[in-house]
């Protein structure tokens, strides 16, 4: 008892400074808000291209393949005339003008070949890519529009992984609840060590008639708090918002998932705190920690898309089985490889604790 009442006077006495200077609290969300802004504008540029359409021909194929290309669901559409089309291209309104010849229903009746020219912008290879995949998907789903007059016969048996699709934007923010977690607890409890060294009250917890030890642990108890708290008030928020939802069992997962890697990011934190004991390289070294890792845990998009080398990197960088086990379970319903994800996360939390009390130690030794 006397030793919880030690840890908690020190964790108190730590959120009461972080509260008497609400800048720290805004300084620390800088990144992700910075970074949720970049995610939110991104996502508004990419999905379905702009496209003209320009219908020529006047029989009743034309008009299948332009509503095929429609119910294809790959381009945002004008059908507009030529004139029109080529002013959207000018000024890179549309990214590509699809022409339907005027002879397209006359050709499709001969069984003649016949061909849909595309004038395509090749801005740049994502951009250009996506449309030349686009447009064979809307032919074939003119091919089967036409049933057993169809030419060819498609059959397209799609068998999803998932048992839903997640937006871009929804599934780039989920991850910004990792990176708050990891820069506000290094911020916090690096700048609560710090503070110890810079207003020369260590002396002061020296002298006091208890253990070294403690003293680390209320630091980090009083980052554990803070941390979890802003994280899983951030949750609760953005279901609130509909930007994702989190139904039963899986509120316990995510909440284990944010509490183990508060509780490592605040054990990093004091050890920065404890190495370099003056705020402004803490600051520095808490940042790029945090945007490094949350980096290297494939947070800025999918990892399995990454290249190998960052995949290998990915591996042994903690932050990607936090992203994972939220992902799974706030979007997909799933437990799917959790007990791996809380055990990595778990000992990776106390070899941080260890790191942690171990530079503290050294320094309030070496005074």
């Amino acid at each position: 008892m006397h030793a919880f009442q030690v840890v908690w006077t020190i964790a108190r006495k730590d959120i009461r400074i972080w509260l008497r200077h609400p800048l720290m609290l805004i300084s620390s969300l800088l990144v992700p808000l910075t970074y949720f802004l970049v995610v939110w504008l991104g996502s508004q540029a990419v999905g379905h291209n702009p496209v003209a359409v320009v219908n020529e021909d006047r029989g009743p194929e034309g008009s299948k393949i332009v509503q095929a290309i429609r119910q294809a669901d790959v381009f945002r559409l004008y059908v507009v005339p030529a004139d029109r089309a080529q002013g959207l291209y000018s000024s890179l309104q549309v990214a590509a003008i699809l022409t339907i010849p005027q002879n397209f229903s006359q050709r499709v009746d001969a069984k003649a070949p016949v061909s849909i020219q595309v004038y395509l912008n090749n801005y740049n290879l994502d951009l250009a890519g996506d449309i030349r995949r686009a447009v064979p998907d809307a032919v074939t789903t003119y091919y089967q529009m036409q049933g057993d007059r169809s030419p060819m016969k498609v059959t397209i048996a799609e068998q999803p992984l998932r048992p839903q699709d997640i937006t871009l934007f929804e599934y780039s923010v989920l991850p910004l609840v990792i990176l708050i977690v990891t820069v506000t607890g290094i911020i916090f409890s690096g700048m609560a060590a710090t503070n110890e060294w810079e207003q020369k009250t260590i002396k002061e917890l020296l002298l006091a008639p208890f253990a070294a030890f403690l003293i680390i642990l209320g630091k980090v108890f009083a980052g554990f708090i803070c941390t979890f708290i802003l994280a899983a008030s951030m949750l609760a928020l953005g279901a609130l918002l509909g930007l994702y939802q989190i139904t039963g069992i899986y509120w316990l997962s995510t909440l284990a998932v944010v509490a183990l890697a508060s509780a490592m990011s605040s054990g990093v934190g004091v050890a920065i705190g404890a190495t370099f004991q003056r705020k402004q390289p803490v600051s520095y070294a808490a940042t790029l920690a945090a945007v490094w890792a949350f980096a290297g845990a494939g947070g800025v998009g999918v990892i399995f898309f990454e290249p190998e080398w960052l995949q290998s990197i990915a591996q042994f960088d903690p932050l990607t089985y936090a992203i994972h086990a939220l992902q799974e379970g706030i979007f997909y319903q799933s437990t799917a490889l959790l007990g791996r994800d809380l055990a990595v996360l778990a000992v990776t939390a106390c070899i941080a604790l260890f790191f942690g009390s171990l530079s503290m130690r050294r320094g309030i030794l070496e005074r």
